[in-house]
């Protein structure tokens, strides 16, 4: 018992020893690690929107938490049933124009065209394609479980922001426990990580902003039709980092194939790698940096290692890891946020 209490005492070691249990838990639950991010940046993006109305308009946070995701719903079938069905007529003709290209005996066209339909037919890629049909349903039954994730995940944070101030209230209970050291110290932990965590979904917030409408202003220039429904598309899925710019790439590229061929198709992807450009090596970083008040160098290496690392998500947690880590080793200390009151 005199060891525990030393124990107890000891403040740095017992958070560490609390930090090596959340990893080790954190390992031993890393299948729903998609789901926990998720859920907390979708009820981090409410909870700002909550209270700055809350602020300004002196509006009830349960009514704005439920005006906001009715908002987000009523949009989401907008966007399925505007934007989809452009999307599929795009995708039919598409299909209909190789169809008709593979299935024509003229050879009375171009050199390249004529090229091409030889390169087609002699490595048989008709066939190579049909039997990649089982990679694709990979594909979108991955793709189903993605998007099952992200729709518990907004039910989750949509029960959190209405009912913040009770789960709050409750959550309180485990700090006049026997174990309240335990929970302090996680809660000290996590805050500090999440504080850090907060300022990366602020700086992509503001960089799909400026990236969906880059974009949009590009589309329009080339006669794009529904650039309501596509802007609102690639604002979501710019905050994706770099897998969200790769995923428009595909609906972009079909549209814009429907309208000009393959040269504008080309300028799409040119678009859209120009504008990827200067989010990756000159907004990301140069946001990064005045927002987690670190050297753009090292920002830009930390985001550099962390998407070679850990892909998509180590541009989404490269730079709180980092942050966590000098506030632990004492180099650079983290202020702590409350939540609710």
């Amino acid at each position: 018992m005199e060891y525990y209490q030393k124990f107890i005492k000891n403040e740095k070691l017992r958070r560490w020893m609390v930090l090596a249990l959340l990893i080790l838990m954190l390992y031993f639950l890393r299948s729903i690690l998609p789901l926990t991010l998720l859920t907390f940046v979708f009820s981090y993006l409410a909870y700002r929107f909550v209270s700055f109305t809350e602020r300004k308009i002196k509006l009830p946070g349960k009514i704005s938490g439920f005006i906001l995701y009715g908002v987000i719903l009523f949009l989401a079938y907008w966007g399925i049933t505007e934007y989809i069905p452009v999307l599929v007529n795009q995708v039919t003709h598409l299909i209909n124009a190789v169809n008709k290209f593979y299935q024509s005996n003229s050879h009375g066209g171009s050199a390249l065209m004529n090229s091409l339909y030889t390169l087609f037919k002699e490595y048989n890629l008709a066939d190579k394609l049909q039997s990649s049909l089982g990679t694709l349903v990979n594909y979108v039954t991955s793709f189903g479980k993605g998007l099952l994730i992200v729709l518990f995940a907004f039910l989750m944070s949509f029960f959190f922001t209405i009912d913040r101030r009770e789960t709050n209230k409750f959550s309180k209970l485990f700090l006049k426990s026997d174990f309240a050291w335990f929970f302090e110290d996680t809660y000290y932990l996590v805050s500090k990580f999440f504080t850090g965590f907060g300022v990366v979904l602020e700086t992509q917030f503001i960089i799909a902003v400026v990236n969906t409408l880059l974009t949009v202003v590009a589309l329009s220039f080339m006669g794009f039709p529904e650039l309501l429904s596509l802007g609102v598309m690639i604002f979501l899925l710019s905050l994706i980092p770099v897998a969200g710019v790769l995923i428009s790439c595909v609906p972009l590229a079909i549209i814009g194939y429907s309208i000009g061929g393959i040269k504008d198709v080309i300028l799409v992807l040119l678009i859209i790698a120009l504008i990827h450009a200067l989010e990756s090596y000159v907004l990301n970083p140069h946001l990064m940096a005045h927002k987690a008040k670190l050297p753009m160098f090292y920002t830009f290496v930390i985001l550099f290692l962390g998407e070679h690392f850990f892909g998509v998500w180590g541009l989404i947690v490269g730079i709180p890891i980092f942050n966590f880590a000098l506030d632990l080793l004492g180099v650079k200390e983290i202020p702590i946020k409350n939540i609710e009151k």
